[in-house]
């Protein structure tokens, strides 16, 4: 009986040898190799999206690592809805001055709005900076609005929701103390810096058909929230 079609022929006119099992052992190693990035990706996605639960606090510092720097992402791609208050974030120093032992204090310095005008002075710079105090400006509204929350709890309730949270939130409050710590060697190159304070606050912006009123309206700053004194990181400004 005559089969339909016909066996594949080398060049030399000899059927062509099926793959040996090397190959194919190789094949499926390539294959799974090239999957594995894919399926941690996606662990990971998974790990760091899921509901607040005990089991992604455990994990919440490894997933931070992994996602943040390279994944993390970028509102200004996307053009957000415009906002209708200006966050400010006030950095509080103690140092010793160059050439001094004592340790002095300095006064509350904003600097937000310095950072959100870096994109605008160099439109080439595709600099990610800005969307750093956004992101301290969100979790802080976060975690002050659930420290607000505590205080409906039994007092008896409260310090554990309070270490709690404290956890949840450790590895913004890391990132916090060294971007803060790069901002304050920015600022004193020559201090022997000891440790930093942020104060974040809020106020509403002017509406535009008032912004050339005379005379011009103030809007009174609100406070959020305020950090303890964090230890200076060193070297993280190079």
């Amino acid at each position: 009986m005559k089969a339909f079609g016909r066996a594949p022929r080398s060049a030399g006119g000899g059927p062509t040898p099926a793959p040996g099992p090397a190959i194919t052992a190789r094949l499926r190693i390539c294959t799974a190799l090239a999957l594995l990035p894919v399926v941690l990706y996606s662990v990971v996605c998974l790990a760091y999206n899921a509901p607040d639960s005990p089991v992604k606090t455990r994990v919440q510092g490894m997933t931070t690592k992994l996602m943040q720097p390279y994944f993390w992402q970028d509102w200004q791609l996307f053009g957000p809805t415009p906002g209708s208050n200006i966050d400010l974030i006030y950095l509080t120093v103690r140092m010793k001055p160059a050439g001094s032992a004592a340790t002095v204090e300095t006064s509350p310095v904003e600097i937000e709005d310095a950072i959100d005008r870096t994109p605008r002075a160099f439109p080439l710079n595709p600099t990610k900076l800005p969307g750093v105090p956004l992101a301290f400006d969100a979790a802080a509204n976060r975690y002050a609005h659930m420290v607000t929350d505590f205080k409906k709890l039994p007092e008896a309730d409260r310090k554990a929701a309070q270490e709690s949270l404290d956890k949840q939130y450790a590895s913004e409050f890391q990132e916090m103390q060294r971007f803060l710590s790069a901002q304050a060697d920015s600022m004193y190159p020559q201090a022997q810096i000891v440790s930093v304070r942020a104060e974040f606050k809020t106020k509403q912006m002017i509406p535009f058909s008032e912004r050339y009123a005379s005379p011009k309206p103030k809007e009174p700053i609100k406070a959020i929230l305020e950090t303890s004194w964090m230890d200076y990181v060193p070297g993280v400004s190079r």
